[in-house]
């Protein structure tokens, strides 16, 4: 089967293009006897020199493999000049371009995927382009763009909770998955997939845990999560006043999550039950909007903010009563330590998170909407 002699790589996936154009050189390297690496440099040459390059054939019969990388950054007229080399490309060169994010030239006259007919071109199935997209993929999509780059990038798979784990544990900036991977595949050994043990070994074990975890896992009151992220909270640098705001805010957000679902019951029903997609988003965006949790304008943030971080279902699992007192404790345990009556030591943090934990035994207080 004859390979493809133009590859056009687009979107703001660095990590899936650069494994996509990795994949390439490699297929055509298995193909070729002798071959020279052609990357255009700016600094270096005009991109009408660089062009003109490749268009005069080999003098020792080596096949060239060119690279074209920020291809956004070309001018309209550079654009043009490549337009007509990948219509046609010489028999001894494969190029592969690269098109990041376009600043501002999106749908304007300069976009390189008009000027370049990506749309036309990845319909025509003569095999001469390949065109492929990547695009970073959204927070609840981060998984899923585990599961699927692993094995194109390293050669091995990785487990659908372990994938889950590591974006719970490090995050959804896909450069960060990558580098964590990274690590994963260099300790583990050969051709085994990577699982929720491997994550847990090279990645759990040594991250630094933070103060909005520990406001997850209180919220949530799991009392071994919550210990262990002290735990680990204390093994590094640390502000208790900082801990302190982060608790604060998160149970205040609790407290007029309830409020607002009392006057707004109707925004309850949408997010619980089976309403719409958008239905459920928009009402999940107000209710955030209202707990200030959120700003107008940050859709994008509902997902993680609000519906993947349960404070919904956790302001449900409180009275009214029960997260006054939590406010009230909070406020009283600041006041206290920046006074010298209680320390800032990890023992007297687990105190307090114990009685914020047991709560409802505290207030004997049994209201919930």
């Amino acid at each position: 089967m004859m390979l493809p002699k133009v590859y056009i790589f687009t979107g703001d996936d660095i990590v899936g293009k650069e494994a996509a154009k990795k994949a390439a050189v490699r297929a055509i390297e298995a193909e070729v006897s002798s071959f020279q690496r052609k990357n255009f440099n700016p600094l270096n040459e005009s991109f009408g020199d660089f062009l003109g390059n490749l268009l005069t054939p080999s003098l020792f019969g080596d096949v060239r493999i060119a690279s074209i990388n920020h291809a956004e950054e070309l001018k309209e007229d550079e654009l043009d000049e490549l337009d007509r080399v990948i219509g046609h490309p010489a028999d001894d060169v494969y190029i592969i371009i690269d098109i990041g994010e376009q600043a501002g030239r999106k749908d304007s006259k300069t976009d390189p995927r008009k000027k370049l007919h990506i749309d036309k071109r990845s319909k025509i199935k003569d095999g001469l382009c390949i065109c492929r997209n990547f695009q970073k993929p959204r927070e609840y999509q981060a998984a899923q763009w585990l599961s699927e780059r692993v094995p194109e990038i390293f050669g091995r798979s990785i487990d659908t909770d372990a994938a889950e784990l590591l974006v719970d544990l490090v995050g959804c900036d896909t450069a960060v998955l990558f580098s964590e991977v990274e690590k994963i595949d260099v300790n583990l050994e050969n051709k085994r997939n990577i699982d929720r043990k491997a994550v847990e070994e090279f990645v759990g074990r040594d991250r630094i845990m933070t103060p909005f975890e520990l406001a997850d896992s209180l919220c949530g009151r799991n009392i071994p999560r919550s210990i262990q992220i002290i735990k680990s909270i204390f093994s590094s640098s640390h502000s208790i006043q900082m801990i302190l705001g982060v608790l604060y805010r998160r149970y205040s957000a609790l407290l007029r999550i309830r409020h607002y679902l009392r006057k707004n019951p109707q925004d309850k029903n949408n997010f619980f039950e089976k309403s719409s997609f958008h239905e459920k988003n928009r009402s999940a965006m107000r209710i955030g909007i209202a707990a200030g949790l959120l700003h107008e304008g940050e859709e994008s943030k509902v997902y993680p903010v609000i519906i993947k971080s349960g404070v919904i279902e956790q302001a449900l699992k409180y009275s009214d009563r029960e997260l006054e007192r939590i406010i009230l404790m909070l406020s009283d345990f600041d006041i206290a330590v920046k006074t010298g009556i209680h320390s800032d030591s990890r023992l007297e943090l687990e105190l307090l998170c114990y009685r914020l934990l047991r709560i409802s035994e505290l207030s004997g207080d049994g209201e919930y909407i």
